[in-house]
Order: structure tokens, then sequence, then C-alpha cells
């Protein structure tokens, strides 16, 4: 019976297998490595050749111990596979040069089957030329390109021709070096991709000179993150471009946009900034790690250019610099016309006294923010309401795990069998064990009160120091908190007394058990 049950049982399951829909099984089957899809043939007799007409292929050559053993894993799969059905994605990491025939051989076998994502990451130890020909598709959508990071060295992917791909809309670049317009060997490698919309750029550099230029009639969204450190001056013309954001990035940007909706700049200082204006400017988000004192004029500047946005965040430690140099910029007229709302936030907390001079927010910067649009909301987040928030929210974490906590007690025994000095000595290394555990449960208990407490005192200390406005915003979850720690603190005191007393018991009990041993033994 139980074998007749384990056979209708397999076939149940067989038959559950059986009945999922061919794009499901491939979609599951995209999470493995392919050597794990092929292997996953043994589940159920559809699955045996399903894997040969997959639509995600994903290649790694880090699976094997040699490359010919890649280059030959390539081929066989390749071969097996149903050739009349199309391509959806492809990953590849490979190490070596790109010009090798098994990178080759999957690039072509993908674009020859309409492959619509393609992702390629390129493992070497030293900076690697990457002939853009082998990227010739007319079905391409989504490209992404990254060189391998190598024990804190980045290698980067060097490209020396023009890309055939008019159907691109979606464009990562990731340790890339770039050319700049007027240098020898430069390569547009953006003037065939018609229909690009979306493009980022990540940790790249340039050739030939310290600036280079991004012009695109249709891009859309442009990222621009942690250029290199000799690169000077970004040139920008996209009349469609809406979302611009711009990360770690020292650099003068000349940009024309138009069109442009969104932009977003975080970085370590004031972003140089040109522009024929942002008329149809909706959000801006403005953080600047270190402004430092020079850099005031420098910011008044940046946020001259912003005069259209309608929603606009910036970061305390600006608000700060403007403050203390707010007759810099007194001679201005209020730069936003448009302003709907204005956020300030700290970009850096501080739990201890070395946080930096904190500078109020004078009267004449606020007028300078908000003058110019009489209906514009004002939204100030102070460091100590953040810090009073991070610590109500460790707090949170303290009270919940005690309330999980149960005491446990370990009663000891002694074998019945030892003779009256043996017992009598183990007795009392057991007594004199169980007021060592007690203290150290008493310890950590006490801690756990005194942690608890200073978190308490912490919160209070900040909140003294917050206008009444923002500490409305936090008082009423702070209440709710101090109720639940008195009462985590007093069932702690209750478990100290309650260990107190048992302990005592127990080990009088066990001593006079003892006593009793030694008489009736004697």
């Amino acid at each position: 019976m139980d074998s007749g049950h384990g056979t209708k049982r397999m076939n149940v399951e067989d038959d559950r297998l059986s009945s999922l829909p061919d794009d499901l099984i491939h979609k599951i089957l995209s999470f493995l490595k392919i050597t794990e899809a092929i292997g996953n043939n043994v589940l159920s007799p559809r699955w045996r050749y399903i894997w040969t007409s997959m639509p995600y292929l994903s290649f790694t050559s880090q699976d094997f111990s040699t490359l010919p053993k890649f280059s030959k894993f390539v081929t066989h799969f390749l071969s097996a596979r149903d050739n009349l059905t199309d391509v959806y994605s492809v990953k590849l990491s490979f190490r070596g040069k790109a010009s090798q025939v098994f990178v080759k051989r999957i690039l072509n076998y993908a674009f020859s089957h309409n492959v619509q994502q393609l992702n390629v990451v390129c493992l070497h130890h030293k900076d690697i030329e990457l002939p853009l020909s082998l990227f010739s598709s007319q079905s391409l959508k989504h490209l992404s390109l990254m060189a391998y990071i190598n024990r804190g060295y980045h290698y980067f992917i060097i490209p020396t021709s023009t890309w055939e791909l008019p159907a691109l809309t979606t464009l990562d670049l990731h340790y890339v070096t770039l050319c700049d317009d007027e240098a020898d060997k430069c390569v547009a490698i953006f003037s065939k991709c018609s229909n690009l919309k979306n493009l980022t750029l990540k940790h790249f550099k340039t050739m030939g000179s310290n600036g280079f230029s991004i012009s695109h009639p249709r891009l859309s969204n442009l990222t621009l993150e942690s250029s290199n450190y000799k690169l000077k001056v970004v040139n920008v013309s996209a009349p469609q471009l809406e979302n611009l954001t711009i990360r770690f990035c020292r650099v003068k940007l000349v940009i024309s946009a138009p069109e442009l909706v969104s932009f977003f700049y975080n970085g370590s200082y004031p972003l140089r900034l040109s522009t024929d204006g942002f008329h149809s400017l909706e959000n801006a988000h403005i953080s600047v790690c270190f402004p430092g004192d020079e850099n005031a004029q420098q910011l008044a500047c940046l946020l001259q250019h912003l005069h259209n946005v309608k929603f606009l965040e910036l970061n305390l430690e600006m608000v700060e610099i403007l403050s203390s140099s707010v007759d810099q910029i007194l001679h201005q007229p209020s730069p936003f016309i448009n302003l709907k709302s204005l956020k300030i936030y700290p970009r850096n907390t501080f739990y201890d006294e070395q946080a930096p001079k904190k500078v109020a927010m004078s009267n004449e910067l606020k007028s300078y923010l908000l003058d110019g649009s009489s209906e514009s909301t004002f939204t100030m987040v102070l460091r100590e309401e953040i810090q009073a928030q991070n610590i109500m929210d460790e707090l949170r974490v303290i009270l919940e795990k005690e309330k999980d906590d149960n005491s446990k007690t370990n009663r000891a025994h002694v074998d019945q069998g030892e003779t009256p000095a043996k017992k009598l000595k183990i007795g009392m290394a057991q007594i004199k064990s169980c007021w060592e555990n007690l203290d150290v449960q008493i310890y950590r208990r006490k801690e756990k009160v005194c942690e608890i407490i200073s978190k308490l005192q912490r919160v209070e200390e900040l909140l003294a120091n917050l206008p009444a406005s923002n500490k409305a915003k936090i008082q009423q979850r702070f209440s709710i908190l101090c109720t639940e720690a008195d009462i985590a603190i007093s069932k702690i005191t209750d478990c100290m007394k309650i260990q107190c007393d048992e302990s005592q018991s127990r080990s009088s009990l066990r001593f006079r058990e003892l006593v009793t041993t030694l008489k009736t033994s004697s």
C-alpha cells in the first residue's frame, strides 16, 4: 500500500508540473543558471526538452574551470536549442577579451533571434576594448554594459566603433571610457541609436579631453553618476529631456533641456550649472554634503537656475551656509516665482555633541526663498527631529524583543550514586553557580533598564530643543513609548525579584538536602 500510495503521489505531482504553461516554466527556469535549468529535465517528461525553447538565457564563464570548457558548453547549448524560438533576454558574464569566439557566437545568436534585452559584464584584469560593431541589432531595446572591479581596481570598457541599434531605448554603461567630440579617436556611440530614451552613465571617464557632449533629440531620462575627477565639463543638448539625475559628478554642466520636469542632484560640492532656463521644471531635489562657507555664492547661483520649480527640496546644511552668508545674496530677488512647496531636511544627523555648528534659518533667507510665491508651503525637518525618530525606532525594537523574552531556569541534578563527600562538593558548586548565573542575569537586565531609560532621556532632550510645531509631530508617539517602557521596566524589575527569591529558595533547599544526605550517610 505504501508503494502504491507513493506512486500515486508522484503521478499527481507529475501532473501538476505538466499542467504548467510554457511561459511560466520558462520564467521559473530564468532564475536558475543554464546548467541547472538543463539539469531540471528529470523533474517531469514535459520538462525534458523545454529548456531548448527558453527565451531567457544567462551565460557566465565563472561556472567553468577554464574558458575552453565554457566555450564548448556554449557551442553545445546553442546547437541544441530550438532554432525557431526567439530570444527575449541574454545575460553574459565572461573573462578575457571581447574578441573571443564564444562571445561573438553568443551575441550573433542573440541578435539573429531578435533579442530585446542584453546585459554584458566583462571580467578582466585590465581595461578592455569592446568593438561596438559586435552590437548590431534591429530588435535590441535594452543594453547594459559593465566592467569588473577587481580588488579595488576599476577597469574600464573602451568602445572602439559605433552602435547600429535603431530600436534601442535604454542604455546603461558602467565603468566605460567615452571620447570627446574633438578627440581624434572619438566614437559617436549614440549617433545611430535613434530611439534612445533612457541613458545611464556610472563611473565613467573620457579619452582625449576633459569634457564630452551628449546630444540626442529623443532622450527623455538621463543619469550621470560618479564621473572621473579629470572630467571638467559635460554638455547636454536634449530637447525632450524630462528627468535629469546627477550624483557625485564634480563637473560644470552646460545643459539645454527646455522640457525638463524633474531635476535631482546629490553631491559633495555645489553643482556648477549653465542653462538656457528650465521653463517646465516641476520638481527639484538638491543635496550638497559639504557646501562650505566659501560656496555660498555658488549655491545661490544654483538656485537661480531653478526659478520655475514648483516643488523644491533642499538639505539643511545648504540652508545653514546660506543663512550664515545671507548678506551675499540679499541684493538678488527671490528666485522662485511658481513655488508651491519648499521642504528642508537634514542630510547628516548626529548622536553626539560633535555635530557641526548649527545656524538657525534667518528670516532674511526665508523671505528670499519664499517671497516670490505667496501661496507656497514651507516644511523644515531638523536634525533633532530625525535623531529622536531614529532613537524611538531603536527603543521600539528593544521593547518588542523584551515582550518576547521568557525567563528560563535550569534545575541542577546530582547523581545519587556519588559518595557523600562528592555530593557535598558538587552540591556546593551548584549553589555557587546558581548565584553566579543570577548575578549575570541581573546585570544584563539592569543594563537593559539603563539602556531604555537612557534612550528616553535622550529623546526628551532632543524634543526640548525642537520648536513647538516640530515637537507636536512626534510627541504622541513618544508618550506611548514612555508608557510601554514603564510597563517593560516594571516587568523586568519584578522578574529580577522573582529570580532572586527563587535562587534563594533553591539554594536553601539544596543545602538542606545535602545536610540531610550527610547525616543519613554517617
